[in-house]
């Protein structure tokens, strides 16, 4: 007896084994994916024109949203929460592996349609690809100047500059992002020869905003006040605040090989200036933008084009053209960049961003640079599926002209055999 309920309970375990693969690779699903993927493009497209592309690209495709609620006509909800695409083309590449892949039958006659499925599930691996190891940067230019650099979103970086009795900056000493990325609940010293003096680097955080402790009580999981303020992380919403960085912070120890007092600062990316101290009767300073990316070409803007929706200070259409040189060749080009229609160069993208209305009687532009290992492979992946489907449609049609062939023959003989 005992005997028998095992036997029923293992049935029962791999029925419902089996319901989980057969729905995880059924046609259902796929058309259900390819829905929402379709929704997703739309509304992201839409919603572009009102928040930019890099702000579209985080809020619809990023693997940090889970749930997506379309805003239209200015912000206005739709109240349709949708899943992330990235997340959907997950699902959809499950049930491509299991239904278009393992579970279908292998012969010759289906080959096309098992190549045509591979293209497909290696194309979703180039987006994966993409997503996670594509570096994206922003390069705004302004007319009449050239420009050879960008600075990467989700990089940070720390500049420490000896200042000029003029108040000029010199060249700065750059400690790059992945020197302090994992210096949360750690510290680091950094030594620079030319420099009388050592910098400790700690409590790094992703995002901060500066608070002021006359007017804001310091919290526990805050950072410690100098000079009357304070770091308090927060967790941004993408759909809300208007980000195209991470607020970056850190807190540093100025220490001086001279003997002279050591000195705290905080530093933020949001500050937008250097934090100043003086060691040997010299001035210097130390501050935290986005790192710099050096390009292997300039960008000098000839000029932008926008225009409004009626009625509205949005922008429907900008576009730019500049002139541009690779260091290589040293040959200089002009190209119109607008919607979709990027400057490629040796494996860099240069996309149109962002437009503004003339500063100062000079011409803006916003651009976004990629770098993306995988940028041509999806041309590959449409070739592979493009043979499969070829050849899966040509053997249908080989078959059907056979068949047609030979019930003419049949018909043929049948009539002969009449008369």
């Amino acid at each position: 007896m005992q005997r028998k309920e095992a036997d029923t309970n293992m049935a029962k375990k791999k029925s419902i084994e089996h319901k989980l693969l057969d729905f995880f690779s059924s046609y259902l699903l796929c058309i259900i994916c390819l829905v929402l993927l379709g929704l997703l493009v739309w509304f992201s497209t839409l919603e572009m024109q009102d928040i930019g592309l890099s702000k579209a690209l985080e809020k619809y495709y990023s693997h940090k949203q889970i749930i997506v609620i379309p805003e239209l006509n200015g912000g206005k909800s739709t109240y349709l929460p949708l899943p992330g695409a990235y997340w959907v083309c997950c699902v959809l590449f499950v049930n491509m592996v299991l239904g278009g892949i393992l579970r279908l039958r292998k012969s010759w006659r289906n080959a096309g349609v098992v190549l045509s499925h591979f293209g497909i599930v290696a194309l979703l691996v180039v987006g994966f690809v993409d997503h996670h190891r594509s570096i994206h940067a922003k390069m705004e230019v302004f007319q009449g100047a050239t420009y050879n650099y960008a600075t990467k979103f989700d990089y940070t970086s720390i500049e420490v500059s000896e200042f000029k009795e003029n108040g000029e900056k010199k060249p700065p000493y750059v400690i790059k992002h992945d020197m302090i990325v994992d210096l949360k609940d750690k510290m680091r010293r950094f030594t620079f020869k030319d420099l009388p003096f050592d910098l400790e680097v700690r409590h790094f955080r992703e995002n901060v905003v500066v608070l002021d402790a006359a007017k804001k009580v310091r919290e526990k999981k805050s950072g410690e006040i100098i000079d009357g303020f304070f770091l308090h992380p927060f967790k941004p919403n993408p759909d809300k605040d208007n980000m195209d960085y991470f607020n970056y912070g850190c807190y540093v120890l100025i220490k001086p090989k001279n003997g002279e007092p050591n000195r705290k600062l905080l530093l933020a990316r949001s500050m937008g200036f250097p934090q100043t101290f003086s060691v040997g009767g010299k001035l210097y300073g130390v501050e935290m933008p986005n790192e710099i990316w050096n390009m292997p070409f300039s960008v000098e803007l000839i000029n932008s084009v926008g225009e409004y929706y009626p009625g509205t200070r949005r922008p429907s259409k900008f576009q730019s053209t500049i002139a541009w040189t690779g260091e290589e060749d040293g040959m200089e080009r002009v190209q119109t960049i607008k919607m979709n229609h990027p400057m490629r160069y040796k494996g860099f993208a240069l996309y149109q961003a962002n437009w503004n209305e003339p500063v100062n009687g000079l011409e803006f532009s916003g651009f976004e640079i990629v770098k993306n290992p995988a940028d041509q492979w999806p041309l590959v992946c449409l070739v592979i599926s493009s043979i499969g489907l070829i050849f899966h449609f040509a053997l249908k049609l080989s078959h059907y002209l056979e068949r047609e062939t030979r019930n003419e023959k049949g018909e043929k003989v049948a009539n002969e055999q009449e008369s």
